[in-house]
């Protein structure tokens, strides 16, 4: 019987290698398994093309008790080279000192979080405004109703 379990703890051990597997194809894939829907925009700023892209869920509450949203910024890969920021605002920025949230990460897919209204009201504008490398400035808007997502 001693035996039996010395060989059986080493089958097992070798199974439980070979478990995650099936998994593996999940687990390198870029999209999460479980990712809500995504609500798509695609404005122009300027000279560059743009995708704003924002998951269907609401805005959640941060910290300092605002209510922020997270969106996600593409560019064309041509232009990634010839921007140096891309601001994300809800209301017209007055300077650039106010232009709003900078987006951040990866060139290809930049992230910003955007302070929102609490209570909507309907008539509110996500605004865009790109910086290039020689200081040029470039703004857009777009209606924020119906690219806040989700429900409160």
């Amino acid at each position: 019987m001693r035996k039996f379990w010395h060989r059986g703890k080493f089958h097992l051990s070798a199974l439980m290698m070979l478990v995650p597997l099936p998994f593996l194809p999940n687990y390198f894939s870029p999209k999460p398994i479980f990712a809500p829907p995504e609500i798509r925009r695609d404005v122009s700023a300027g000279p560059f093309p743009i995708t704003l892209v924002t998951h269907d869920e609401s805005p959640h509450r941060a910290g300092n008790g605002e209510w922020m949203k997270e969106y996600h910024v593409h560019l064309r890969p041509a232009d990634i080279d010839k921007v140096r920021g891309v601001f994300l605002r809800v209301g017209k920025p007055r300077n650039l000192r106010a232009a709003g949230a900078l987006s951040f990460g990866n060139p290809y897919e930049r992230e910003a979080e955007v302070a929102v209204p609490a209570e909507p009201a309907g008539t509110e504008e996500l605004w865009v405004t790109v910086e290039d490398w020689s200081g040029r400035i470039h703004q857009t808007s777009t209606p924020l109703a119906g690219f806040l997502g989700g429900k409160r």
